[in-house]
């Protein structure tokens, strides 16, 4: 019994001299390694794509801190007091996502975050459009283009439109040119001209199904061509009765002082409707005259009724027109 008694005095001996237990758990509020902060780690990328969204700014809310994602989406937050934060992402032509999580002390949180772009236009056009005639008056429109995606994918594209002052004007999608189109004639402007443009910031303005708008950078009218050539022979008058074998179109140029080229066009008349047959573009504008008969690719043109005119057109592909001028081919 004494011997039983020994041996546990000596035990507890020894107990009270061995050290407390080292402390090592950075989760442990009683060791040296505790950590009172955690980390979040994460990614942005394109809201149905795996694309990462580099140069987002991810802000804690709580922190007052913010930091800008890596070239492949990735952004992390170290040493970030443990408890509940809010974060906002945000990036230009991007919907703003505020999203919560909870911090724990000594552990980093992983978290992915979808953004919503909105449409992005890669390009925008304006050409301006006379078409002289003699009733009842000349004739003004203007055509309208745009390249119109979507990050998200195209079926996220809902709406685009040409925007001038507090107008819009709806853009078409041509399956052709995978580009967004409109006619606007000068009826539909306020002035009733197309001159109404020249000057103003023009834009087009595009929404997602997400209602995520982009408004793009101004463009503008170059110009509206108003001085266009003038046919000569044949005759704009006396409806001239001309052989295919020997046909020359003669006009005399524009007073205009920009750099331009003429296209010809040539079309036949049957019942009253027209039907073009040719075309000759970009003719260098110190021409003045073009021997048809001399074109490598001339359509044969059948005894009938014909009408030709020449248009002006400059660098920018804006045009005007001349009145048309009949012939006969016999």
């Amino acid at each position: 019994m004494k011997t039983a008694y020994f041996i546990l005095f000596i035990g507890l001996f020894l107990f009270g001299c061995v050290d407390d237990a080292p402390h090592d758990n950075p989760l442990d509020p009683q060791s040296s390694s505790y950590r009172k902060e955690g980390g979040i780690s994460g990614r942005t990328i394109i809201a149905n794509q795996s694309a990462g969204i580099s140069g987002a700014t991810v802000l804690d809310l709580a922190e007052k801190i913010s930091v800008v994602t890596d070239s492949s989406g990735y952004f992390s937050f170290n040493e970030v007091a443990a408890g509940t934060h809010r974060f906002v992402v945000t990036k230009s032509n991007f919907t703003s996502d505020t999203f919560q999580t909870v911090i724990q002390a000594g552990a980093t949180v992983q978290i992915i975050r979808g953004l919503n772009s909105a449409p992005v236009v890669t390009f925008q056009q304006i050409l301006t459009r006379k078409i002289d005639q003699y009733f009842p008056s000349p004739q003004y429109f203007v055509e309208i283009s745009a390249a119109v995606s979507d990050p998200n994918g195209i079926a996220e594209l809902d709406s685009v439109w040409f925007g001038v002052d507090s107008l819009k004007y709806s853009l078409t999608y041509s399956v052709t040119t995978k580009n967004f189109h409109a006619m606007i004639y000068k009826y539909d402007f306020p002035t009733n001209t197309i001159q109404w443009l020249v000057g103003k910031p023009l834009t087009i303005i595009s929404r997602d199904v997400n209602k995520a708008v982009n408004i793009s950078a101004p463009f503008f009218v170059a110009r509206v061509i108003e001085n266009e050539a003038t046919p000569i022979s044949p005759s704009p008058f006396v409806n001239d009765t001309v052989s295919a074998d020997s046909l020359t179109f003669k006009w005399s140029p524009p007073n205009v002082t920009f750099n331009y080229t003429y296209n010809i066009s040539v079309s036949r008349v049957d019942a009253g409707t027209q039907t073009v047959v040719w075309t000759l573009t970009a003719l260098n504008s110190f021409n003045e005259s073009y021997d048809f008969y001399l074109h490598p690719n001339r359509p044969v043109l059948i005894p009938g009724n014909y009408v030709w005119t020449v248009s002006v057109v400059d660098d920018f592909g804006n045009y005007g027109r001349s009145k048309e001028s009949a012939f006969v081919i016999k």
